[in-house]
């Protein structure tokens, strides 16, 4: 690398802060022309950068900022008024430096585009004078549109986030640097490259791993001198860590700080009127993250800004203020970062949702009925689904949220929405503090362990053998344990390994977790200690296995796989069995054509004999005592739930030669809902839930059949249940 471009290089580096200053510092000035506090920064920024231009022989930017800088002299003295078609254009000067920055960064020149239009422009300004109303022969100009992520976009130069965590001007090298005459110097922080960071970061993990080991050797030595030196070795270590993470934290407002200049623009494009309020932007975030994060925060603020904020006529008249409100909020709790980001628009209709998910074929009519709220939120997270077919800005159709949560989910992150249709939607964001090193908690199934994120771990649950006996319930062939009155469903780990367990026990040591809004028990084979671990990326084959989500090293020397609480979550409700309702809203929100694919309940009315049951007419399964059923008329009844529910006995119904057995202690039940009353279809057993194709070519109404599917190679009839129950109850079939 030559002295001209090293000098280039830090150049951009130490301007990259300044243009964002500048940016949110122009916008500022347009909402308060009265500043003159923010009008003086403004001028001396800009001077910065126009001085460094010209010592480096920066021609082409040092005409565009000093044109700037003339006109800006004029504002500061008080002898022309800011007015917004003056900081529209001193903003494309900015857009102007970005767009000259960025080529300047890919082969150090500064392009071929002209922008003596812009500049005269400013001249104009700059005497009073009216600019015209286009600049054609300006390329930038000719752009436009694309203006409000320019500055997002160009050379990665997207502020202090990109280059290091602590950012000191001024920003020359050169002997000449002291003819700059307006010194920004904080002689309290210095620039270090994020790359030295990473590799210090590399070298703490190292230490804490030696510290782990050691501690694990000495652990059963009653020497003192060497147990005082463990203690002072873990609190330096402690110490060590602590700061090199601070090292590379960085404040959120990193991120924010660049959404005043894009709602400005935006608002300006759709013509909407938008206030922006920040509460928490001093919250830390690991670089990286911060980093991670700004894609999926900005493409929200833009759907909020495109899509849910009312246009001012409209929301007068429905009674809102003219101007909507864009609101974040950033905040630390268990370990994890929060960022709400609510908008006061109109949000979205339920109603409509569901209407459109029906008419794209990914759900039934019978879905769209018991679809809950929150679910159907959950649908505008689907990969192409949209309730916006034309928009000013013409986003990519559907992909704006769906693209926003896998990023969030690919930093360990989830992403939620809270609708209140008409008043606000809230996109709520939870990530942790940092990737790198992160408390955790040592487990085993079968001759490995693995480590839990603390940050899921809600508490720990140890079952003697008569306790298993008298609080683990099983229904349909699923564990629940009965935690303060709710059922927690049990995932056994060795089951989602496929792994054999050490020894049979007959104790039961359950590990609380919760992923997103969801609470469950994994059952593990014996439960370790907590300490902290150094977190290192899968590779090659372990990448594949969606249940991890990295790797640490613990003080013996073993590799111990880290486990993704929500991949986990999401694997045990395909592969064990879960409740119907459950079920329910899985095939609801399904990305599947419901028309096409169906949830299946598979049954059995005899050894040899299964019939499927569509999960839409499934409302809950039930195992009851045989001793609870009575007769009324002629009629088998149970008391469940408060009501008397009538018991329709299936196998029989299809003359199944095998009758139920009497015999039995307990009976099995799919319980269906007809007009808000229950009606229990009695089975011999409740066997799986599938996903399959229903042919309707052996349907037939006189049969009570809908048709037939395929499932592990053999044919079986979809039995219809509402016609089944339309006929006992002697009233017509439901549409």
């Amino acid at each position: 690398m030559t002295e001209d471009s090293s000098y280039i290089n830090e150049f951009l580096e130490e301007i990259a802060e300044i243009l964002n200053r500048l940016d949110r510092q122009f916008v500022t000035l347009e909402q308060n022309p009265s500043d003159k506090d923010c009008l003086t920064e403004i001028f001396r920024d800009l001077h910065t950068i126009k001085g460094s231009c010209g010592l480096l022989g920066l021609n082409k930017l040092e005409s565009i900022t000093h044109s700037g800088e003339n006109l800006l002299g004029k504002l500061r003295d008080g002898e022309l008024n800011v007015e917004p078609v003056i900081v529209t254009n001193l903003l494309k000067m900015m857009d102007a430096v970005w767009k000259t920055a960025d080529c300047l960064k890919k082969n150090g020149q500064e392009g071929d585009v002209d922008y003596s239009s812009l500049i005269d422009t400013l001249a104009l300004l700059e005497k009073g004078e009216s600019p015209p109303d286009s600049l054609p022969n300006d390329e930038f100009e000719q752009n436009k549109s694309s203006s409000p992520t320019i500055n997002l976009e160009a050379a990665n130069l997207q502020g202090p986030s990109d280059i290091a965590p602590e950012i000191v001007t001024p920003a020359l090298t050169s002997k000449n640097k002291q003819d700059v005459t307006e010194d920004t110097s904080k002689g309290k922080n210095i620039r270090v490259n994020v790359e030295l960071l990473d590799s210090l970061m590399n070298l703490v993990g190292e230490v804490v791993l030696a510290r782990n080991q050691f501690s694990r050797i000495i652990h059963d030595n009653n020497d003192s001198s060497i147990q005082g030196t463990s203690q002072s070795l873990n609190r330096v270590t402690t110490d060590l860590q602590e700061t090199v993470l601070k090292a590379r934290m960085q404040p959120i407002k990193n991120v924010w700080d660049k959404l005043p200049r894009m709602i400005r623009d935006l608002s300006m494009s759709c013509g909407n009127k938008i206030h922006l309020e920040m509460e928490g932007q001093n919250s830390d975030l690991d670089k990286s993250l911060i980093t991670a994060i700004q894609d999926p925060v900005m493409n929200i603020i833009r759907n909020a800004i495109v899509h849910g904020i009312e246009p001012p006529e409209e929301r007068q008249r429905i009674g809102k203020p003219e101007e909507g409100v864009i609101r974040l909020l950033a905040f630390n709790k268990n370990g994890q970062i929060h960022i709400e980001i609510q908008d006061d628009g109109r949000s979205v209709d339920f109603q409509t949702i569901k209407n459109n998910a029906v008419d794209e074929k990914r759900i039934t009519l019978e879905q769209k009925e018991k679809l809950s709220d929150k679910d159907c939120g959950k649908l505008l997270f689907m990969q192409g689904f949209s309730l916006t077919e034309n928009s000013l800005m013409k986003p990519a159709k559907g992909n704006g949220l769906t693209n926003a949560r896998t990023m969030i989910e690919k930093i360990g992150g989830t992403l939620d929405i809270d609708i209140q249709p008409g008043m606000s939607t809230t996109l709520k964001i939870k990530i942790p503090l940092t990737l790198a090193i992160i408390p955790a908690l040592i487990v085993s199934s079968g001759l490995n362990r693995f480590a839990i994120p603390q940050v899921n771990t809600r508490e720990l649950i140890c079952l003697e053998p008569e306790q298993v006996l008298q609080k683990i319930e099983e229904i349909s062939g699923s564990q629940f344990y009965r935690l303060r009155g709710n059922l927690l469903p049990l995932v056994k780990l060795n089951h989602v390994l496929k792994t054999k367990l050490c020894e049979h026990r007959s104790d039961l040591n359950i590990v609380v977790l919760q992923a997103d809004d969801a609470s469950f028990g994994l059952v593990v084979e014996q439960i370790h200690n907590a300490q902290e671990i150094v977190v290192k990326p899968l590779d090659g084959f372990f990448k594949n296995i969606k249940v991890f989500s990295g790797a640490t090293m613990m003080g013996d020397g073993e590799i111990v796989l880290i486990l993704d609480v929500m991949r986990l979550a999401q694997n045990a409700r395909m592969i064990s069995s879960k409740s119907s309702q459950d079920q329910l809203i899985e095939s609801a929100t399904s990305i599947k054509d419901a028309e096409e694919v169906q949830a299946m309940l598979i049954v059995s009315l005899s050894d040899d004999h299964r019939v499927a049951i569509r999960l839409s007419d499934v409302a809950r399964l039930e195992e009851m005592k045989k001793s609870a059923i009575e007769i009324c008329g002629e009629e088998s009844v149970i008391q469940y739930r408060g009501e008397i529910m009538p018991l329709i006995n299936i196998p029989q119904l299809f003359n199944t030669s095998e009758e139920l057995q009497e015999t039995r202690d307990n009976l099995e039940v799919v319980v269906h809902t007809h007009e808000g009353k229950s009606l229990g279809l009695r089975v011999k057993n409740i066997l799986d839930i599938v996903q399959t194709t229903v042919s309707q070519k052996r349907a037939n109404q006189a049969l009570n059949l809908l048709g037939t599917i395929i499932t592990d190679n053999t044919v079986v009839d979809v039995i219809d249940v509402k016609l089944i129950v339309s006929d006992f109850l002697k009233t017509p079939p439901e549409a």
